[in-house]
């Protein structure tokens, strides 16, 4: 039913993450989100129907633009909707008039009355895919098909042949223009569309046409609509079977950090070159610029020189919303990820927002991936971050063998053959200058069967002069071991446990540790108040300067092991030093 809704209406609410998933790494998401092939099968359909209750074409082409714009009005007007919805009624209204406009001129005239409507459409990320996708279908699919299957012919045979090569070669051309723009907005490369699309595609149109029946004929004839239902049910079960290629061969479908605009831009120049070119010399120096910069897109083997510079530390916050995630990365290269961040919903924080994070931070693949405990704001990431970032080992503080999330990430890490690692108070990682030491939990004395937030582990990072204190959503019980504070002077810069909660970051702490710098993860205008004004209060008469990333963005804190830098996407720099603040703007 939830594939029938989205297919005819475009709502896929009721589409579990898992199916939303799958359809992804296959490369058939599409047509399950509306666009050109629902609105040119839904103007045949209204097409034959009208010209069997009237006679005149020009009622017939009339009839058909009513029927069309009116499923736009109630769909909505997507960009994909748009186009295609934009391109049928030029068409029929050109047929009306006995004109018969080229596919090229369509689709040129729907872009400028689009832009016209509204200037942001250039801007809209759907609507350079479904451009970008017709027009490869209609400046490569046609001539394509005359060349490798020849003029069309009588036959059968020969016409199924053509049916299953047009929809193989309309693929091609599609992505031909399209993969670029798909890896740069999605780090996406699916090569199992081009043989699932044979599938995807009739699936597609089976259950619409057979959803289209239902609605009709629900309330005026039962047993045909469930005769309907049925069809639709078989189609949409074929659909999502055949996501289960991925399976046997993953790697038709992979992940990529985005390649750079210079790429993307020399690989459209090159095809641009090739469809202009006069010579066959051209040609093949086109093609071959065309080649490489498509290799460079889909392996992506530079990522951006965004590295801390020799010798340095830098701990990012990334802004995951209401939730947590920290990226560690040493001196030496090493990258530790603590949490991940997570949301209830279909949205995939890891996949969408903590793994381009960490790209664009230069780092490819972790060292280390720590949990600090199980609640889904830390951990709800964290599968699209194990198959994306593909780290060597997996810490974990009190485990919660019951804990569903939990039995999720196992089971994908024994599929990955990622090791787990239990990290309790007292557990040492030495990196060169930078010892990374947990000081909770302490080991369990039962069984937890659910998670809680004093079980989180708590990491105290040191370098030279300087402290970071990551303390996941740990509260009372930890700092309950926090009687006295460190005599020696110290840079201390805390990571504000709970988000800010006044379940955590007591007096106790704030005087045991008194940090120079607190960080604050928590979502802009969240439910929970976080963070507390009373913990806010508390930094700040303690002399801490604080940065939060719902008014901040993401946090960036580099350091030498003597001075320590802040930076934000908000724009703030802020440095201090043990003898005071150094430099930079309130």
């Amino acid at each position: 039913a939830a594939i029938v809704t989205a297919i005819l209406i475009g709502d896929r609410a009721g589409l579990s993450d898992a199916v939303e998933r799958r359809l992804q790494e296959a490369g058939t998401f599409h047509v399950i989100a509306i666009s050109g092939g629902n609105v040119a099968l839904l103007t045949a359909m209204c097409f034959a129907a009208a010209r069997m209750c009237f006679r005149s074409p020009r009622t017939v082409s009339f009839v058909t633009i009513v029927a069309v714009a009116a499923y736009c009005w109630i769909v909505g007007a997507d960009a994909s909707v748009a186009r295609a919805v934009a391109a049928a009624i030029l068409y029929l209204a050109l047929g009306m008039a006995g004109l018969r406009p080229p596919p090229v001129t369509v689709l040129r005239v729907a872009a400028i009355a689009m832009v016209a409507a509204d200037p942001l459409t250039v801007l809209d990320i759907g609507a350079w895919l479904s451009f970008a996708a017709t027009l490869g279908i209609v400046s490569y699919g046609s001539r394509w098909m005359t060349r490798v299957f020849g003029p069309p012919a009588r036959g059968i045979g020969h016409g199924i042949v053509r049916v299953i090569g047009g929809l193989i070669v309309a693929t091609i051309a599609a992505e031909t223009v399209l993969l670029p723009v798909t890896v740069a907005a999605f780090s996406r490369v699916s090569l199992a569309g081009v043989v699932l699309n044979l599938v995807a595609i009739p699936a597609m149109a089976v259950v619409q046409i057979a959803g289209f029946a239902v609605v009709s004929l629900a309330g005026i004839w039962p047993p045909l609509a469930s005769g309907a239902a049925t069809i639709a049910t078989l189609a949409a079960r074929g659909l999502l079977s055949s996501c289960a290629l991925v399976d046997f061969c993953p790697w038709l479908s992979w992940r990529v950090p985005p390649a750079g605009p210079g790429w993307v831009a020399g690989y459209y120049v090159g095809l641009l070159c090739v469809a202009a070119a006069t010579s066959h010399r051209l040609r093949t120096i086109a093609t071959a610029i065309c080649a490489l910069c498509l290799i460079v897109i889909v392996t992506a083997p530079f990522l951006p020189a965004a590295q801390p510079a020799a010798g340095r530390l830098r701990i990012t916050m990334v802004d995951v919303g209401q939730g947590e995630a920290l990226l560690l990365q040493a001196p030496g290269g090493h990258a530790l990820l603590v949490d991940t961040g997570g949301t209830p919903g279909p949205f995939d924080i890891g996949g969408r927002v903590v793994t381009p994070a960490v790209w664009a931070l230069g780092v490819r693949r972790l060292d280390w991936l720590a949990l600090s405990h199980g609640d889904r704001d830390h951990v709800g990431g964290a599968s699209s971050v194990l198959r994306d970032l593909n780290p060597g080992e997996i810490w974990e503080g009190v485990p919660v063998p019951r804990d569903p999330d939990r039995a999720e990430l196992v089971a994908l890490t024994e599929q990955l053959r990622v090791p787990w690692r239990t990290v309790l108070a007292g557990a040492r990682l030495t990196l060169g200058p930078v010892v990374v030491e947990s000081t909770h939990p302490p080991a369990p004395e039962w069984e937890r069967q659910r998670v809680r937030n004093d079980d989180s582990i708590v990491l105290r990072v040191t370098y030279g002069a300087v402290d970071f204190w990551l303390t996941g959503d740990a509260g009372t019980e930890f700092e309950r071991t926090m009687l006295h504070g460190d005599p020696e002077p110290r840079l201390r810069v805390l990571k504000v446990g709970h988000h800010g909660s006044r379940t955590a970051t007591a007096s106790l702490l704030v005087d045991a540790l008194r940090p120079q710098i607190a960080l604050i993860s928590a979502g802009r205008g969240n439910l929970f108040g976080h963070p507390s004004p009373d913990v806010v209060s508390r930094l700040e008469r303690a002399g801490a300067r604080i940065f939060r990333t719902d008014l901040d963005g993401a946090i960036a804190v580099e350091t030498d092991g003597v001075s320590v830098r802040v930076s934000t996407v908000s724009g703030k720099v802020w440095s201090a030093a043990l003898a005071g603040v150094v430099g930079g703007p309130p």
